[in-house]
C-alpha cells in the first residue's frame, strides 16, 4: 500500500470515527450509510482545501521541528 493510500485511509478513518459515526449511530444509520457519508465528507473536504495555503502552514511547522 502506498503512502498516499495510507493517508487517504487515515483521513477517511478520522472523519468516520470522530464526526460521522457518532451521529450516524444516534440516527440509527447502517454501517454502509455511515461509510458512504464519511466518504462524502472526505470528498467535500478535499475539494474545499486550498492546498498551497495548507502546505505553507504545514511546512512552517516542519521547519520548527
Amino acid at each position: 500500500m502506498s503512502k498516499e493510500e495510507k493517508y487517504k485511509l487515515a483521513l477517511f478513518t478520522v472523519i468516520k470515527n470522530s464526526q460521522v459515526m457518532p451521529e450516524g449511530i444516534r440516527q440509527g444509520k447502517s454501517m454502509k450509510e455511515i461509510n458512504k457519508m464519511s466518504k462524502d465528507v472526505m470528498d467535500y473536504i478535499m475539494e474545499s482545501i486550498v492546498f498551497e495555503s495548507a502546505k505553507e502552514s504545514f511546512d512552517s511547522i516542519e521547519k520548527e521541528n
